[in-house]
């Protein structure tokens, strides 16, 4: 008996979950002069800290890497892409984040399966040398896909499109390029 419940284990799939950096363009972002800025840790606020989906109650998905750590590189690749430097002492500016979601659904269908990424990051900017919020925003990517079923390759590339339009719309956001430019502009 105890052979066939240590076979019935729950199964797990990893993916290598990362932003496409040869993708990252310049971006208004890129309008503000270069700023020192500093990303601490960032804070992961999912309720299951993982797993980033659940495709049936007997199997789990995860990432190779913490998710905290997948979000942050993709925001220093971005800020470099857009002539900032990150930082961890002199800084202008500190980036502070926390991780809402990090999720894949996938609803089965016929012929092939439906697959929803969805990537939410809630961010604070603070002027370093004073200790003032200049912005606090929340960024949100989702990526819809239909492919076959069991395709690893599909969900990777779903949660990779879906962070990829989180950062995209933190670097194309006006009110951040606004607030930064006024940090900017306040002799920072």
């Amino acid at each position: 008996m105890s052979l066939v419940v240590a076979g019935c284990g729950a199964s797990t799939t990893t993916l290598d979950v990362g932003y496409p950096a040869d993708g990252a363009r310049r971006a208004m972002l890129a309008s503000v002069p270069a700023l020192r800025i500093e990303i601490p840790p960032l804070v992961d606020r999912r309720v299951d800290a993982r797993r980033i989906g659940a495709p049936d109650k007997d199997s789990s998905i995860t990432t190779s890497r913490p998710v905290p750590d997948i979000v942050r590189e993709a925001l220093v690749t971005e800020l470099g892409k857009n002539g900032h430097v990150v930082v961890d002492a002199d800084q202008d500016a500190i980036l502070a984040g926390e991780v809402d979601e990090f999720w894949l659904d996938i609803v089965p269908g016929y012929p092939e399966i439906h697959y929803v990424g969805r990537v939410a990051l809630a961010v604070v900017v603070v002027n370093a040398r004073t200790g003032e919020r200049v912005v606090t925003r929340r960024y949100v990517g989702i990526r819809r896909q239909q492919a076959e079923p069991d395709s690893p390759e599909a969900r990777r590339a779903v949660m990779d499109t879906a962070l990829a339009r989180t950062i995209r719309d933190l670097a194309t956001d006006r009110a951040l390029v606004a607030a930064l430019s006024r940090l900017r502009g306040n002799g920072v």
